[in-house]
């Protein structure tokens, strides 16, 4: 039964202060975007398409979307101690598991409206959005020997002890096409800000001893926080509809290359602790997305999807002074580029009720080598399902669960100072929210 647009419009109007009202807080520290969620693709035509593929604004309507995505993840490292060359007395504060877990809420919204001149179709749209982010904070290790208070943040903590990084987006976009040959094209210029804070144990020497020379508290910290950074984007894409039965997308987002300015502050053992002004070096990949979208019947339509991502520019992470080009902290990546194959399906059950379907498989961005906690993707695999209820003429709103389950990862040729030999696990689910109000 649908129910009446007064009732709904409110219901919207309430949705969206809610959702911009919440603060982000976040499980995942590389992608996140699922816009629309499993309807996200570069043949969207919401008003995320200004993200997606802003070829797509140019559908005739002026569309309200709101979105809130939760993020939950479980994350678990063993570190070995035989294989990091830990010895006997220190294997309980340098060896052993620790877990990191945690769940988010990331709202964005858009708005897009289009228009008809002739045999020409345009469309603008708006978007706020927030597609990378991520917050770990590992479990604290109550029962590490009291003679070593640093191993209390577990046997992690030589990588990272807790990081926070969140990108939020804001970006303009305009499409246009001809009606005719079905084909339509648009751009969004993108303003882009990032935060970021990160703490990790350092030594002087990059190690993870405990003790110096002289007997005395040898592991310090390392601490960059407040880091700022903004940069422009652009989103480019085309769309072709050469049949009502099938359409091809294909989307363009460049590359950002951020220097995140913040403070460090750094202490090792029992020396005074210093401060100093320095910049972190971020990397964000360009990625080009194909869709084709195929009706089979009245009922079905199945959309494979491909996404490559450049991931092979994040070949080293560095922290320096500003002041003197000193490296505080250095760290080897090498990642790959990143290929993911997914398979959407929609199944229209009538004209209220559609259910999606999507599976996928990506392969990982980081060599084995150069895995740590915190920061390190293997082979993965997701399984999505959902579904889309039109309430009115105008509203419609759908839900969907992901499960993203990465391969388990044994390390034992670490190429990271100190090493990160051990065993990784890492498990995500998402749960996506989705209003869509025409106006």
């Amino acid at each position: 039964m649908k129910y009446s647009s007064t009732r709904l419009s409110s219901f919207a109007f309430s949705t969206a202060v809610v959702l911009l009202s919440v603060w982000p807080c976040f499980a995942n520290p590389f992608y996140i975007g699922r816009f629309d969620g499993l309807r996200s693709g570069a043949l969207n035509q919401s008003a995320f398409s200004t993200y997606w593929n802003p070829a797509g604004l140019t559908k005739q309507d002026t569309r309200l979307n709101l979105h809130v995505l939760g993020v939950n993840r479980r994350a678990l490292f063993d570190r070995y101690a035989e294989e990091n060359n830990v010895p006997d007395e220190f294997a309980e504060a340098n060896s052993g598991e620790n877990t990191t877990g945690a769940f988010g809420l990331v709202p964005s919204a858009a708005v897009a409206h289009g228009l008809s001149l002739g045999d020409l179709e345009l469309g603008v749209g708006l978007v706020w959005f927030i597609d990378r982010a991520g917050k770990t904070k590992w479990k604290k290790n109550l029962a590490a020997p009291a003679e070593f208070p640093g191993a209390i943040d577990g046997p992690q903590r030589w990588a990272t002890i807790n990081t926070q990084l969140l990108i939020m987006s804001t970006g303009l976009g305009v499409g246009i096409g001809y009606r005719p040959w079905g084909l339509s094209i648009g751009a969004t210029p993108v303003y882009n800000y990032t935060r970021l804070s990160t703490v990790r144990a350092r030594n002087p020497d990059s190690g993870d001893r405990l003790i110096d020379e002289s007997g005395g508290l040898a592991e310090g910290r390392i601490l960059f926080e407040n880091g700022e950074a903004s940069a422009l984007s652009w989103i480019l894409g085309a769309r072709w509809q050469p049949a009502p039965n099938w359409a091809l997308g294909l989307s363009w987002s460049s590359g950002i290359s951020y220097d995140v300015e913040g403070q460090v502050h750094i202490s090792f053992g029992r020396a005074e602790e210093t401060h100093a002004q320095a910049r972190f070096d971020l990397p964000v990949p360009q990625s080009l997305r194909l869709e084709l979208g195929m009706d089979l019947g009245t009922m079905m339509t199945l959309r494979p999807q491909v996404t490559w991502t450049e991931w092979s520019v994040f070949k080293k992470q560095e922290a320096v002074n500003i002041a003197n080009g000193e490296v505080l902290l250095s760290q080897e990546r090498n990642f790959s580029d990143v290929i993911s194959y997914r398979l959407a399906c929609d199944l229209a059950l009538n004209d209220e009720l559609t259910l999606h379907a999507t599976g996928q498989f990506e392969n990982g961005a980081t060599p084995v080598e150069t895995f740590e906690p915190g920061l390190a993707e293997s082979n993965n695999w997701e399984i999505g399902l959902g579904a889309s209820v039109q309430l009115t003429d105008s509203v419609n709103l759908s839900a969907s669960f992901t499960w993203q389950q990465f391969v388990d990862v044994d390390v034992r040729n670490s190429v990271q100072q100190p090493t990160m030999n051990g065993y990784y696990t890492d498990a995500r689910q998402y749960v996506t929210i989705d209003l869509e109000v025409s106006l």
